[in-house]
């Protein structure tokens, strides 16, 4: 794109001129990538600025992000694929006025607390955390308008198995908590309840949700304060990724995670796609069905199965800077998938083994996990490419550049 063309866009879109140029570039890369997402720093511009990312070797306009503070403006970006040793280059064009456009994806409080995950109006899906809610969950997720998840309890959908009422779509709790369930939802379970709504923001290449929250004994004692952040990725037509980070902090007094197989970050997969009716599971480490990958470490399982006619998945990565990372999996054929990392004696049947985690009073863990919703069978959607991706994404160089006139 030379710079006469950038001048002929900034005319077409009502833009006085242009401020200055970056190179941004990655590569050679070790791996096959998947999905990456990409980061870089430049120096500080005012968020009156707009931004044009083009790769420099021509084509369409790039979605980037920016966030700014500490006298830098971080940017954000996806590479869809980079093949092993491929190097990729993005000319940036900073101009003087920003376009008034909204974000291609939007997160919209609403007035009953829930969040609404979308692009340009169409729902993508929710965070729920209402008074009456024993925990916060994102229900209905959806991929192409399919469900991915499992209705019910919070829909009554005929043909499904009505079982594990505390199996909500997409959730985090844990079994054993300083000795209450907060994985079961009835009158002796703990409650996750939300304090506070950190951020509730749109943007062009993601959405963000941050939340606080405590984590409730059944007479109302704090036992953890936990804050965290939903990330909404729109990859079109690859599908969508969603990064859940949590972090658990102990803060009235010791806490202690129980070795039980019932935790902790769960999903419900749609009824359809079950092993059961014809699902497949597969993990990173070449384990295929639930009774290969139950209780087993990996770096991620991907599940596998229809959903109308139409062959999709979901996979959960587990990042290596996630507690206990690789961690042990809690997948069962009827579509309970959950990333455990506390069941080392459950899983295993081995008395002597606990799995069992202790916090002091202040101390805190976090868990850090990637969700992928792909079209596809797990080869045909490169899962471990896109795995790759997420535990170590490719560093971004960034220099100043002159856009040659031709």
């Amino acid at each position: 794109m030379t710079c006469f063309a950038f001048v002929a866009l900034a005319v077409a879109l009502g833009e006085p001129g242009i401020f200055g140029h970056y190179k941004l570039s990655v590569g050679p890369t070790e791996d096959d990538l998947k999905a990456v997402v990409l980061t870089a720093e430049i120096p500080a511009i005012p968020d009156r600025f707009d931004l044009l990312l083009r790769p420099m070797a021509g084509g369409g306009r790039i979605p980037i992000q920016r966030e700014t503070g500490g006298g830098k403006t971080r940017l954000f970006w996806i590479a869809g694929e980079m093949k092993k040793g491929s190097e990729a280059e993005w000319l940036l064009t900073l101009f003087t006025v920003r376009a008034e456009e909204k974000p291609r994806l939007y997160a919209q409080p609403l007035p009953d607390g829930t969040i609404e995950i979308g692009r340009e109006g169409a729902l993508f899906t929710r965070l729920v955390a209402g008074p009456s809610d024993r925990k916060p969950y994102l229900y209905p997720i959806l991929l192409d308008g399919l469900h991915m998840t499992r209705r019910y309890p919070m829909e009554d959908s005929p043909g499904e198995d009505k079982d594990h009422v505390h199996q909500r779509s997409f959730w985090f709790t844990h079994g054993v908590v300083e000795g209450v369930d907060f994985w079961a939802e009835g009158p002796k379970s703990g409650t996750i309840r939300r304090t506070k709504v950190l951020a509730a923001e749109g943007g062009d290449v993601f959405a963000r949700i941050a939340t606080a929250n405590e984590w409730l004994a059944p007479g109302g004692k704090k036992l953890l304060d936990d804050e965290r952040e939903h990330i909404f990725y729109d990859l079109d037509p690859a599908g969508r990724m969603i990064d859940f980070t949590v972090k658990l902090t102990a803060t009235d007094g010791p806490v202690t995670f129980g070795d039980t197989k019932e935790g902790t970050f769960g999903i419900r997969l749609a009824e359809s796609m079950k092993e059961k009716r014809g699902g497949r599971i597969e993990s990173s480490r070449g384990q295929v069905g639930m009774k290969n990958a139950w209780g087993k470490p990996a770096e991620w399982i991907d599940y596998t199965g229809k959903v109308g006619d139409r062959t999709v998945g979901v996979a959960i990565f587990d990042h290596p800077a996630s507690f206990r990372h690789p961690t042990t999996w809690h997948v069962r054929d009827y579509g309970l998938f959950a990333a455990n990392p506390f069941g080392l004696r459950d899983f295993t049947g081995d008395r002597s083994k606990d799995g069992s985690h202790r916090l002091a009073k202040g101390e805190s863990m976090t868990f850090r996990y990637r969700v992928l919703l792909h079209p596809g069978s797990t080869a045909e959607a490169q899962v471990a490419a896109a795995y790759r991706a997420f535990a170590g994404p490719p560093a971004a160089r960034v220099e100043k550049a002159e856009a040659k006139r031709e």
